[in-house]
């Protein structure tokens, strides 16, 4: 259970001296949802200490029941949570084409929103399951960005998700011949790569 502190004074300087005091913490320790209501500036904050301890026990349970032994790693940067589960048994973990990993990690979303009614960010991963394949997709558009370069014909890429979409252009980025458009709606939203002379 990750406890929410609630805080309440004149100013949001106030509220946020009161906050820290009180909880003997310094700003980068903290997450809050701060609003103003009634004339009074309110914040609700939990520790970060005590989210990344919330993440460790719902994997740890999560995954034995599972029946899956892993070793939990949690970091955290501004405010974004990536959760790293290693085990002798990946394939369990992640997946079909990384569909488990991705149900653990709406699932834990889930259980942390329903913790602290507020956004909290978190990636999880399995023995770096998504770095190795975000790599593979990379290596697969500059394979697809040099074709479209010695053929300088465009390229209709299939419907991909938004962060997918976002590294294309990305990729694409780093070429001077090469541009990129997204073009029809979500889930089908798909890019374009063409070559154009400059």
């Amino acid at each position: 259970m990750v406890k929410v502190y609630k805080f309440e004074s004149d100013t949001e300087e106030n509220c946020r001296i009161k906050c820290l005091e009180e909880l003997d913490v310094y700003n980068n320790e903290i997450l809050t949802k701060e609003y103003e209501e009634e004339n009074a500036y309110h914040m609700e904050v939990v520790k970060k200490s005590d989210v990344e301890e919330y993440i460790n026990e719902f994997l740890t349970k999560t995954t034995t029941d599972m029946g899956v032994k892993a070793r939990i790693e949690i970091t955290e940067e501004d405010g974004i949570f990536t959760a790293k589960m290693f085990s002798n048994n990946n394939p369990i973990l992640i997946g079909k084409e990384g569909r488990t990993l991705k149900s653990l990690q709406v699932l834990l979303r889930q259980a942390l929103s329903n913790q602290i009614k507020f956004n909290v960010k978190v990636n999880l991963d399995a023995s770096n399951y998504k770095v190795k394949r975000e790599r593979f997709f990379e290596k697969n558009i500059k394979n697809i960005i040099n074709d479209v370069m010695k053929s300088k014909d465009e390229v209709k890429l299939d419907p991909m998700n938004s962060y997918q979409r976002r590294i294309v252009h990305s990729v694409s980025s780093e070429y001077y011949n090469i541009e990129t458009e997204s073009f029809g709606e979500e889930p089908e939203r798909y890019v374009v790569i063409r070559y154009v002379e400059k």
